[in-house]
Order: C-alpha cells, then sequence, then structure tokens
C-alpha cells in the first residue's frame, strides 16, 4: 500500500525527521506522534505528495494517486463561498471519482448543512468536512492530521468509524498526540525532530 525508504525532510539546515522507514499493507494503522514542531505534519503533506522529501522513497501501489490518497489536516484550505454540498461536487470532479456527496455527508454527520457556506461552519463542521472529502474517493490510504481536534464526542466518534471503515480497504496514518487517537493504531513511530 504505502512504504517509505530512508524518508527525510529538511528546511535549511535543519533536519525535521531522516531516516524513516516503514510499509503498511491493508488493515495497518500507523500513529505518528512527537512533540509539537517534529515534523508530524510535514511528514503526512510529504507522504500525499504535497511536499516533496529531501531525500529517500515513498512508494505508493495506488493506481492514481489523487484517488489512492485521501488526506485531511487542521490546515488544509477550503472555499469560504463554496457550500458543502459544492465541495464534494468539486473535489470529486479533481479526483475524477463519484462524488456520493449525500452518502458521505450522511457519514460524516452533516448533511443538513448540504447548502450551507463553508465561510458559515463551526470549526468541528469543518473538520467533518475534510473527513468526507479525505474518504471521498475511497482511497487505499487515509492520511490523517490530528482528526479529532476540535470535534465534539459525536465527532470524535465519526473519526473513529471513518478510521475503522479504512481499515478494511487499506492503511492509516494519524498524526496524533492524542492519547485517544493513539488507540486506533496497530502500530506507533515518534519523530524526535
Amino acid at each position: 500500500m504505502l512504504s517509505a525508504s530512508n524518508l527525510g525532510k529538511r528546511f535549511g539546515r535543519r533536519w525535521l525527521f531522516r531516516g524513516l522507514e516503514f510499509e503498511l499493507e491493508r488493515r495497518d494503522r500507523l500513529a505518528v506522534i512527537g512533540r509539537n514542531g517534529a515534523g508530524k505534519s510535514t511528514l503526512l503533506k510529504v507522504l500525499a505528495g504535497l511536499i516533496p522529501p529531501s531525500e529517500g522513497k515513498i512508494r505508493n501501489t495506488g493506481d492514481d494517486p489523487r484517488r489512492s490518497i485521501g488526506y485531511a489536516a487542521l490546515d488544509m484550505a477550503l472555499y469560504p463561498a463554496l457550500t458543502v454540498g459544492e465541495h464534494l461536487e468539486l473535489t470529486a470532479e479533481l479526483r475524477e471519482c463519484e462524488s456520493r456527496t449525500e452518502e458521505l455527508l450522511e457519514e460524516v454527520g452533516l448533511l443538513y448543512a448540504i447548502r450551507q457556506p463553508t465561510s458559515e461552519l463551526s470549526t468541528g463542521m469543518r473538520a467533518r468536512l475534510k473527513l468526507a472529502i479525505a474518504v471521498q474517493s475511497l482511497p487505499t490510504v487515509l492520511l490523517l492530521d490530528e482528526p479529532g481536534a476540535g470535534l465534539d464526542e459525536a465527532g470524535r466518534q465519526v473519526v473513529e468509524r471513518l478510521i475503522e471503515q479504512q481499515s478494511m480497504r487499506g492503511a492509516v496514518v494519524i498524526a496524533t498526540n492524542d492519547p485517544l487517537e493513539r488507540r486506533f493504531a496497530t502500530h506507533e513511530m515518534e519523530i524526535l525532530g
């Protein structure tokens, strides 16, 4: 599914991480832990293909990175003028996958807000929309950066359910220091930064 060999990322002279090695198969759930600023979020961005590694290789066995990797993060931008439903329609078009708009919004508890502009969403509602976007293409690898941040208990249950569903079809990588989120993991990797 996803593997990393001698993976490293630096900014200027400072290495955030170096020499990372792992291989994830279906049903694997990796928790990436470490202090704030250690490079957890950066690692997920590298794995998602949003930024290049400074060294090493990533191998993704998925056919198309637009569909085989799902990604949700706190700093993931949403278009304020688009409605919740329009976001899912747009991302489906960009990924060339089925939109599944109503099904996904029902799954994350946002169907009632399908016509609401994202500029009017609470932090928790935005987090739920990002989760829906991440799983929209039925990815083989799901990357979640602090998925429970800003969510209430019902939202955390959505995260848990999505992680369980994802484990049936692929692998999950969670960047977190939250003990509740760490319990989802089958493996842990600490970034010392």
